[in-house]
């Protein structure tokens, strides 16, 4: 949960002792990470970061993670309850590999679409 003790504990120490080409994952709450320390972390393109959430959510226009080509960020869905759940989580996985190798998506968003997209 988001408290005063819960906010910003994620930060620089944490992120610098990640090991090289580390996945990040974040589906808990946004605010929980020093988001600077983060993207600090990854413009030095060692580690990736999946984040299901982030503070504040959607990452405004501006925010540096919607532009880092070693991230990648969900609509905040990792809480979604239903009879596919086990799926997804395994064709997220897969396509997160996808992306770290460097390899063609198989359902990509694309901009033009992002508007009619749930």
């Amino acid at each position: 949960p988001l408290t005063e003790e819960t906010k910003g504990m994620i930060g620089k120490e944490f992120f610098k002792n990640m090991k090289d080409g580390a996945v990040f994952i974040n589906t808990s709450r946004g605010a929980i990470i020093d988001e600077k320390a983060l993207i600090e972390e990854l413009k030095k393109e060692r580690i990736f970061a999946c984040l299901d959430v982030t503070y504040p959510e959607p990452p405004e226009e501006s925010s540096p993670l919607r532009n880092l080509k070693n991230v990648v960020i969900s609509p905040h869905i990792a809480g979604c309850v239903y009879s596919g759940l086990k799926e997804l989580g395994k064709f997220t996985v897969e396509e997160i590999g996808r992306f770290i190798r460097g390899e063609n998506l198989e359902n990509e968003i694309k901009l033009e679409k992002i508007n009619i997209i749930a």
